[in-house]
């Protein structure tokens, strides 16, 4: 039993369509923060970090809905939520768009490169992290002058964080390497600052820089920027999360500077330090770490030395426009989904259909894209002409052998002798060898042995001698086509030989269900191609050949009428008239990748239209 859905599908389209919910969230963002601006920092803080928690939120929502509801449904998957519902399940089949399908084939590509860039980011932090620790492990054994120093800042330490109301015990360590302050750990934080600062920076500001990764620690910093980067590892892929982590960044900072001066009593020691960082041109260190230096450091000082309002801005006004592009994508995706949904009738110009279980009034109802291997369906109800089941049904493509259905009917409207010897001639030797018979030149068989080698195992030699021999030729027989064409009404049909060896032999879906009725008229065309086997003799040799269709050996399908077809351009082709639940249906199947798959989708439909075993 094949999966209700592939990883492929069930990551693939939550990550996509997190492109616009990421870019409606940051706009969202954006404009709160921007309405906020001059608001105390924790609430700017708590307005970016609830839009990051939903940039992660929305997606694992969006893969447990395509768990529970696949965007695009399998057969097979549908019958079995039909089967399993507590109540009545009034289904609703809508095919799939081209552009649906077009991005489903690559899903694949998209997870892997997604794992792959989720890879390389967790690799980037777990480094990150591994660089702090080893740099907090490995100390250099302090000179004996700068001891006396060290133990008194670990003193003052203690007594700032007792201050705060920080109840963990605070580690401070200076490192030789370090340039910048940095601050790990979560239950047992550490404090790493410069040794360089003992010497070059006076008390005060060394005291203020100090507070400042107390005041991350008392907020449990570390361990909100280590989720906030999981989540960034998470969604790499979308420039609204980088925005929203910056904004974070920037907002911890001020939080961390208005903690910094109440424990210090006042503002500029802080500024000046800030300063005195920012001339040194410090890069930015790991990300899992918290630094004095983070943010942007000139509006920090500024905040700081003269704390001023900002003005409202014109372009503040801009993620508005982000909002609206957002929200026209999801309202087109809904439109195009609504339109498409639009139960059928049967004249066949609606280019949608609707096939449901009897409708109850405690009944749910679920709408899914239709997922068949074949690209192209049709099924039909014969005797009403409903349509049943549709899938980009309205699409001129390569029909192969099919077209042989087409040979068939003008051979027999023709009336001519079935009888009548026919030698096979090089100009028929000329067209692709197929079928279980090897026809050379030279042989001579009947029109009726002909006409049963086309259609049961689709020799393109033997439809190739019949519109050779067709009277007037094959020019008359081109001109025939056409004619049959108008009078079937067939407005997406293109035929130009015999065979369907050529690629421009193309039909849709809805004309080959009319085909099929009208070959259905035929006793004759009915009697072969529901056979599933037989015998021809030639030279005096017989030669046994099978059905192309093997379902046509199995009583239990019921089937009156039956073409394969198979070209590189036209992959695996199947039109048939079979019964199902006591009705005679038309099935087309066109352009599956292999037997196999055609064949399973073929299983489903007559599953999903008749759930009752056959007998």
């Amino acid at each position: 039993m094949m999966t209700a859905h592939t990883l492929a599908e069930l990551l693939g389209w939550p990550l996509l369509h997190f492109v616009w919910q990421g870019a409606l969230i940051a706009s969202v963002s954006a404009i709160l923060l921007a309405i906020c601006r001059n608001a105390r920092p924790q609430l700017r803080y708590l307005i970016a970090c609830s839009a990051m928690l939903l940039c992660l939120l929305w997606p694992a929502l969006g893969v447990f809905q395509q768990w529970q509801s696949p965007q695009a449904m399998s057969l097979e998957a549908a019958m079995q939520l039909a089967a399993n519902s507590a109540l009545p399940l009034d289904l609703v089949w809508v095919r799939e768009s081209a552009l649906a399908a077009h991005i489903e084939s690559y899903l694949p590509l998209i997870v892997v490169i997604w794992s792959t860039g989720v890879a390389l980011m967790m690799v980037r932090l777990g480094l990150g992290l591994l660089w702090v620790y080893r740099l907090g492990r490995h100390l250099p054994q302090p000179q004996q002058d700068l001891l006396l120093q060290y133990r008194q800042w670990q003193a003052r330490t203690g007594q700032m964080a007792q201050q705060l109301g920080i109840a963990r015990r605070v580690q401070l360590q200076f490192q030789q390497q370090l340039v910048s302050p940095i601050t790990y750990g979560c239950f047992r934080p550490v404090i790493l600052m410069p040794a360089s600062l003992l010497s070059g920076m006076p008390y005060d500001m060394i005291e203020a820089l100090l507070a400042h990764e107390l005041g991350h620690i008392k907020r449990w910093d570390y361990i909100v920027n280590l989720l906030q980067n999981l989540v960034l590892a998470m969604l790499f892929y979308h420039p609204a999360v980088w925005w929203l982590s910056k904004r974070i960044d920037a907002e911890r900072e001020l939080i961390a500077d208005d903690l910094a001066i109440s424990a210090v009593g006042q503002s500029r020691p802080l500024a000046r330090a800030l300063q005195w960082l920012d001339k040194l041109q410090i890069s930015a260190q790991p990300q899992p770490a918290m630094a004095a230096h983070g943010g942007d450091l000139l509006s920090r000082i500024k905040r700081l030395i003269r704390p001023d309002a900002q003005p409202w801005h014109w372009k503040m006004a801009a993620p508005v426009l982000g909002i609206g592009m957002a929200l026209v994508l999801l309202l087109q995706t809904q439109l195009i989904s609504s339109a498409e949904a639009v139960p059928q009738s049967i004249d066949r110009e609606q280019p949608v259909t609707q096939m449901a279980t009897s409708t109850q009034a405690a009944s749910q109802q679920r709408t899914a894209y239709v997922q068949t291997q074949s690209e192209h369906v049709l099924v039909m109800d014969e005797q009403s002409g409903k349509v049943l089941l549709s899938k980009n049904a309205d699409s001129m493509v390569p029909i192969a052998s099919l077209s042989k259905l087409m040979t068939a009917m003008l051979t027999l409207d023709a009336g001519l002798d079935k009888n009548e010897a026919i030698t096979i001639s090089k100009e028929d030797m000329a067209v692709y060898q197929s079928g279980q018979v090897k026809l050379k030149q030279g042989m001579t068989l009947s029109r009726q042995n002909l006409l049963e080698l086309a259609l049961i195992p689709s020799s393109n030699i033997a439809a190739k001698a019949l519109s050779r021999t067709y009277p007037g030729g094959d020019v008359a027989f081109a001109a025939a086509l056409q004619q049959k064409i108008a009078s079937l009404n067939l407005q997406q049909t293109h035929l130009e030989e015999a065979t369907g060896t050529s690629s421009k032999n193309r039909a849709s879906a809805t004309d080959m269900a009319r085909i099929v009725k009208a070959a259905a008229a035929y006793p004759e065309l009915r009697r072969l191609t529901s056979s599933s086997e037989g015998v021809v003799t030639i030279a005096g040799k017989t030669q046994e050949y099978q059905s192309t269709n093997l379902l046509t050996s199995n009583k239990d399908w019921g089937i009156s009428l039956s073409k394969t077809g198979y070209s590189k351009a036209a992959g695996r082709c199947l039109v048939m008239r079979t019964v199902v639940a006591g009705k005679p249906v038309i099935m087309v199947l066109l352009n599956a990748k292999n037997v196999d798959v055609r064949n399973d989708d073929v299983h489903h439909i007559r599953a999903m239209l008749d759930p009752a075993p056959s007998s």
